[in-house]
């Protein structure tokens, strides 16, 4: 794969992600399998949120796989923040 195509993958990747996790928060889920929506999709999200965290300590933009402080008693139903 070029590198310009997986660099387009990576960003619509996320940008998918991204979505999902947004949807999610604002309570839709039909996009998401039976399996996942039956939980009001708690496993789902926090399976996107973690990817993006992922994304994130690859690229550099975060030193831990961790969450940083304060965001412990977010919920998981909130939406990532963007790009710095």
């Amino acid at each position: 794969m070029p590198r310009n195509d997986a660099g387009q993958t990576w960003k619509r990747l996320r940008s998918w992600l991204r979505r999902r996790v947004d949807q999610m928060a604002d309570g839709d889920y039909s996009r998401l399998p039976p399996s996942f929506a039956k939980d009001d999709g708690h496993v789902a999200s926090e399976a996107y949120t973690t990817v993006l965290i992922a994304m994130e300590v690859i690229e550099g933009r975060r030193t831990t796989p961790g969450r940083e402080p304060g965001r412990a008693d977010r919920k998981s139903h909130s939406s990532i923040p963007g790009p710095p």
